[in-house]
């Protein structure tokens, strides 16, 4: 053979070699070149994870340092199916093991393709249980699931948290602090879904804890009690707030039927009838327009406003003096006190006591309530204003406003919320008390004071209070109002009964509401008797000694319980 033949025969054989590379070629270039976008991003679905990875949750206490809320550590138990030996043994060993229908995980085997959830939130026997089965294929992959130690209490203020996140209450206003962010790490995993490659980075701060106000054992008192009374009375809805008046710090928020996605009592709204008559009255003193001397002739119970309007008692009333309006709880004599206060002055006592305004504890749900604008009143919703009709408070705004009677005068920042902490217990934030305003001076606060107690002692709270110990409060009895027509429904009411005790030195406000109670109607038959239960429960709690100056102190007799 020439050399020129066998350089023929090597070059046609490289031309039969190269021709394979030429599509070959072509299909990289379009694979590597117009395709690279989409394929990246099929690549990183299928196989990339960048994943945030977070410690236990931060824990939840009261103010004694009981645990509310907590993280335990749960399993998710799953397989995969073709790493399974023996699928008919083990699905029966593993059903057995978890106390799940057979049935029901063999359908749940045969629908999946190769990857089979079956069972979460394992506890730590059931995890183990399946440990000891020892079988090829099954996962058991550590997660946290929410604990709440004490049950129900407390729980809707505590909220709820869903599989990443905090959903309702303070969970949810704390995401974050109770989160913390720890670590972020990128994760490639083969087709049989194993980890092959970590790139781990530090992240944000780690979880804390919390340490609310809430008094464990008051919230349990608090519970019961609106739970009995609310029962008893067949209400719609009902909710009991104590305070410290010389903190604002709350101590027990209940509601019944309890609502965990809303928070009722910063949320839910309505005319505090005549319970708004002790800002009325204090605002009548503070501007020096009534004195405890005065009388009010209340019009035999039925006073013809205008032509319009008809202001009515419960029950008809002559000539009352100062306490005894507010004892009686005469509307026509409230309603002429605040005429005399003035509109400007009855509206700057309202805002100055908190209403039309949020508290300020974050929650997106809270309300501000209802207060019209100054230039929208007129002479008549002056009138009924001052008995607490034509406007609408959250319970949160009530109470805050008598904690402000019972401390002296100022109206302070309402919290919920006492500390954060890291998880070694340094404190990293504490809730300092905090005034707002002052809104009646101490004389004033003073005579109010006394006049609270007599409603107490011998007007429409009688049943508020406790032989012994100087109880202040006041009844209320309101219409509801239709929503959807803004008129008031006919037999639907809200009774209530707000407070405070020991009266000399303030500890405790307590506000009671009872939505539509359908057995008795008004705040002294209904409200008031929960408020004393809560009172008697707190004194044994807390060792409060009666006074002495009233151990041998006969109360009065009841003349009439209304409003």
């Amino acid at each position: 053979m020439t050399a020129k033949t066998l350089r023929t025969r090597i070059q046609a054989c490289l031309f039969i070699a190269a021709l394979p590379a030429i599509p070959i070629a072509f299909r990289l270039f379009y694979l590597q070149t117009i395709k690279h976008a989409n394929l990246s991003a099929t690549a990183g679905r299928e196989f990339n994870r960048t994943v945030s990875e977070t410690g236990p949750r931060g824990r939840i206490f009261d103010s004694q340092g009981n645990i509310l809320a907590e993280s335990i550590i749960t399993w998710n138990c799953s397989l995969f199916k073709k790493e399974l030996q023996d699928p008919p043994g083990a699905l029966s060993a593993l059903a057995s093991a978890l106390a799940i229908p057979k049935k029901d995980l063999q359908s749940k085997f045969r629908k999946s393709k190769s990857f089979v959830s079956v069972k979460k939130d394992l506890d730590r026997v059931q995890a183990e249980a399946v440990k000891a089965l020892n079988l090829k294929g099954v996962l058991l992959e550590a997660g946290q699931s929410r604990y709440y130690p004490s049950g129900n209490l407390a729980r809707n203020i505590l909220g709820v948290v869903g599989s990443d996140k905090g959903l309702t209450g303070i969970e949810a206003l704390y995401d974050k602090v109770l989160t913390g962010q720890v670590l972020r790490r990128e994760v490639v995993r083969d087709n049989s879904g194993k980890i092959i490659y970590k790139n781990e980075s530090e992240g944000e701060a780690a979880p804390m804890d919390i340490y609310l106000t809430i008094d464990k054992n008051i919230q349990f008192f608090a519970q019961e009690a609106i739970k009995k009374y609310a029962e008893k009375n067949r209400s719609d809805l009902a909710m009991v707030l104590v305070q410290d008046p010389n903190t604002g710090r709350i101590l027990a928020m209940a509601t019944y039927p309890e609502a965990l996605e809303k928070i009722e009592p910063v949320e839910w709204v309505y005319e505090p009838g005549s319970t708004f008559k002790t800002v009325t009255v204090s605002a009548a003193l503070e501007k020096n327009v009534v004195t405890t001397g005065d009388t009010f002739y209340c019009e035999n119970g039925a006073w013809a406003f205008n032509n319009k309007v008809t202001i009515h008692d419960h029950e008809p009333e002559k000539t009352l003096t100062l306490s005894g309006v507010m004892e009686r709880s005469s509307n026509i004599g409230a309603a002429k006190i605040g005429i005399k206060l003035g509109l400007e002055n009855y509206y700057l006592y309202t805002k100055a006591f908190g209403f039309g305004t949020k508290t300020g504890l974050g929650f997106p749900g809270e309300s501000a309530g209802i207060l019209r604008p100054i230039e929208k009143y007129r002479t008549v919703d002056l009138a009924v204003g001052s008995y607490g009709h034509g406007i609408a408070a959250t319970p949160l705004q009530v109470v805050n406003a008598y904690s402000a009677v019972a401390n002296g005068g100022e109206l302070l920042e309402t919290r919920l919320v006492d500390r954060i902490t890291d998880t070694g217990g340094t404190i990293k934030f504490k809730n300092e008390t905090s005034v707002i305003r002052r809104v009646i001076s101490s004389r004033t606060y003073n005579t109010i004071k006394d006049i609270l107690v007599n409603v107490v002692d011998s007007g429409t709270g009688k049943n508020a209070g406790v032989p012994g110990y100087l109880v202040a409060g006041k009844t209320g009895t309101s219409k509801k109002i239709d929503p959807r027509t803004g008129e008031y429904i006919t037999n639907k009411n809200v009774a209530s009964f707000c407070g405070f005790f020991p009266a000399d030195k303030p500890q405790y406000t307590i506000l009671v509401i009872l939505d539509n109670p359908k057995l008795f109607h008004y705040g002294g038959e209904t409200a008031a008797p929960a408020f004393q239960d809560i009172v008697k429960k707190i004194i044994t709690l807390k060792g409060i000694r009666p006074d002495k100056t009233l151990l041998e102190r006969k109360l009065p007799p009841a003349t009439h319980v209304t409003d």
